[in-house]
């Protein structure tokens, strides 16, 4: 009841008569001009689990995330935390033949007083999802946090007691949904490692002063005023979700339930637009603890999980690969990796990538590589309060420090994340293989309806070769960056290559 009553009163807040603060004037809403074509987007849970658009075709979204929306604290006073997207960032990421964005967005900036939803915001993620589709690129909307807030910071002139020190604040949660901080925002080993931000995250879990239900009625809000956006791909529920202190099933529980809350206030929000229900992401915590396999039977869910083994987390990249695997087996569900990447040497550090798309492939799975490029002043650069960020932040792309210099795209990290793949194949898909240093790609698929598109991405600047079976009258269309390649299928069971030996398909598939 609490949740559907502080959705009636954001809804409200933000979509009122008195005209002042967004809702569906002004560029947004049921009225507006789509800024895309892009097909709508669902999923689908079973044997055979997938991303699908509504032409019937299994769907690879492989992309980036980008962080410009984001709300993060200021732990450097003379450094900003975010840098802007500007339209050649958009552009730049196109070219790298992405097919969708990570948007981070913030609790913090969408409710910033209780109960009242800041319009303007909800704007410029409407903006920044229509630039991404302009490109043909999805978005998903991620409610994004890192140790619980900006408001988690010790605050100046605390004595911390001996063997804690000061905490700076960093992005979620709003100011009034965060204790007071005193010395116990003090922290130890980690980020999370604070009573503060442990004590948050158990009021969370419990629902204490509503704080949960309100953050599921900003759910609902967004999927009302966004789910009508071709470009918007669907919503990561809760970014990295930390612990409550005590027993583990506190958190476990608490987040299911808050899951099934957010599911069910964002299915209400798509119904009250008219749109069809897009795929909702979740994942499992900061360390890894997931909810129950049957914790929801909405349909259309994706898991989400983060994959930094062989990276900052203590797994392999082969280990974390099959336990997020396991765990989507046990939910029925696509597998889709939210967040990966590395941060050192790219020398030393692509091997590792390199496994990681191999996973990608063997899994089916799309990702976006964390993040495109990270600000000097972001507190993952900062660190301590006041601290100096490196002189080279290595991210998709490097930025050089002071001055957000921006050094350009990593070549290891473009190899892969950047090889050629399957943006939508007809049906589902059986393998696919590729290697981003030979620049091909080999896939099979079954169950499409003869007469559909299959959409590949290839890159570099020399036409890529087309090969295979059931398929016919290949097209290659240059692009920034490489190519858009398409085929017509003729058959249920199809294959198709980029740069193999196969056989040529016809300029028009077989009658009859």
């Amino acid at each position: 009841m609490v949740a559907v009553v502080a959705l009636c009163a954001l809804v409200a807040a933000c979509s009122g008569g008195d005209g002042d603060g967004g809702g569906r004037g002004d560029g947004g809403g049921e009225d507006a001009a789509p800024a895309s074509e892009l097909p709508a987007l669902t999923a689908v849970r079973g044997e055979r689990p997938a991303i699908v658009d509504n032409r019937g075709r299994q769907v690879i979204l492989r992309g980036v995330n980008v962080s410009s929306l984001a709300d993060y604290a200021r732990a450097n006073d003379e450094l900003a935390p975010t840098l802007p997207v500007t339209d050649d960032d958009w552009d730049a990421m196109a070219a790298e033949g992405f097919s969708v964005v990570r948007l981070l967005v913030s609790w913090s900036r969408l409710e910033p007083e209780r109960g009242e939803l800041d319009g303007d915001y909800v704007e410029s993620i409407r903006s920044a999802v229509r630039e991404a589709a302009d490109r043909g690129m999805y978005t998903v909307l991620d409610m994004h946090q890192d140790a619980w807030g900006p408001y988690v910071a010790t605050p100046e002139g605390v004595a911390c007691p001996g063997g804690l020190e000061p905490a700076i604040g960093w992005d979620g949660a709003p100011a009034w949904a965060t204790p007071d901080a005193g010395v116990d925002a003090c922290r130890g080993g980690g980020r999370e490692d604070s009573d503060l931000v442990r004590e948050s995250w158990r009021r969370f879990y419990a629902d204490e002063d509503g704080v949960r239900s309100s953050l599921v009625a900003v759910w609902g809000h967004l999927a009302t005023e966004l789910s009508a956006e071709p470009g918007v791909a669907g919503y990561d529920l809760l970014n990295e979700p930390g612990h409550a202190p005590g027993d583990a099933a506190v958190t476990v529980d608490g987040l299911a339930e808050f899951y099934r809350q957010a599911i069910a206030a964002i299915r209400a929000g798509e119904q009250d637009s008219g749109a069809g229900p897009k795929p909702v992401f979740f994942e499992y915590t900061v360390t890894g603890s997931a909810v129950p396999a049957d914790f929801s039977d909405d349909p259309a869910l994706v898991f989400a999980p983060h994959v930094y083994g062989g990276s900052i987390a203590p797994l392999t990249v082969e280990q974390n690969w099959t336990y997020a695997a396991s765990l989507a087996g046990g939910y029925g569900t696509a597998l889709w990796v939210g967040e990966y990447g590395w941060f050192g040497d790219p020398t030393e550090d692509v091997a590792k990538v390199r496994t990681f798309g191999q996973q990608e492939d063997r899994y089916l799975a799309g990702s976006a590589w964390w993040q495109w490029r990270q600000a000097c002043g972001d507190p993952h650069s900062v660190g301590t309060p006041g601290g100096t960020p490196d002189d080279v932040i290595v991210q998709y792309r490097n930025n050089g420090c002071p001055g957000d210099r921006d050094l350009g795209v990593v070549a290891e990290w473009h190899e892969v994340v950047a090889r050629p793949y399957p943006r939508a194949a007809p049906g589902r898909l059986l393998s696919v293989e590729s290697d981003g240093a030979a620049r091909t790609l080999a896939l099979a698929a079954d169950g499409a309806e003869p007469g559909s598109t299959l959409e590949l991405w290839a890159p570099g600047d020399e036409e890529p070769v087309t090969t295979g079976d059931g398929i016919a009258a290949v097209e290659a269309r240059a692009v920034d960056g490489g190519w858009r390649v398409t085929a017509t299928v003729c058959a249920a069971a199809y294959s198709a290559a980029i740069g193999g030996t196969g056989n040529a398909p016809p300029p028009a598939c077989p009658a009859g």
